[in-house]
């Protein structure tokens, strides 16, 4: 019968995983040789150098295009060498403008209107507490949209979403 071969080859098979997970656990539990996992780091020598000339020094590269393409099968003539570091001459420096004071605006909370059911925003800004719908003005501040728990406004040419 093939019934006893199959018992057989089942019981071979359970031997062969119980030996391996026996042989996984071993080396996992007892071998405590920590030569292994050792990290060998040798010191290494740093050299400070001050921050202001720092970019006195040009950073050059070459790139080796020197490969054959891998459609064509046609090697390319090397091409210049490519400097960086050099500051573009027609660089201009962008105007200093201070960071926006986004605590001056204060969301208040809201109020729906029974009638047009539309949201009205109340929102402070120096000092100053005005009832806003969207696309109204305020101190220079543009309401661009209403929430339930914050508002979206405009100023000074950003956007920021204000929190009640």
């Amino acid at each position: 019968m093939e019934l006893g071969k199959n018992k057989k080859l089942t019981y071979l098979l359970i031997c062969a995983v119980v030996a391996v997970w026996g042989i996984i656990l071993y080396r996992v539990l007892f071998n405590n040789s920590d030569d292994d996992y050792q990290i060998k780091a040798q010191p290494v020598a740093k050299k400070n150098e001050p921050y202001d000339q720092y970019e006195s020094k040009r950073d050059t590269f070459r790139l080796a295009l020197n490969y054959k393409d891998p459609f064509t099968g046609i090697a390319e003539a090397p091409a210049k060498p490519v400097e960086t570091g050099a500051k573009p001459t027609n660089f201009v420096p962008a105007p200093f403008r201070p960071p926006i004071n986004w605590e001056v605006i204060k969301y208040r909370g809201y109020v729906i209107n029974p009638q047009t059911k539309k949201v009205v925003s109340i929102v402070e800004i120096n000092g100053k507490e005005r009832m806003l719908a969207e696309g109204e003005f305020l101190e220079g501040v543009k309401l661009l949209k209403n929430k339930k728990d914050s508002i979206l406004v405009y100023w000074q040419g950003k956007q920021k979403h204000i929190k009640q």
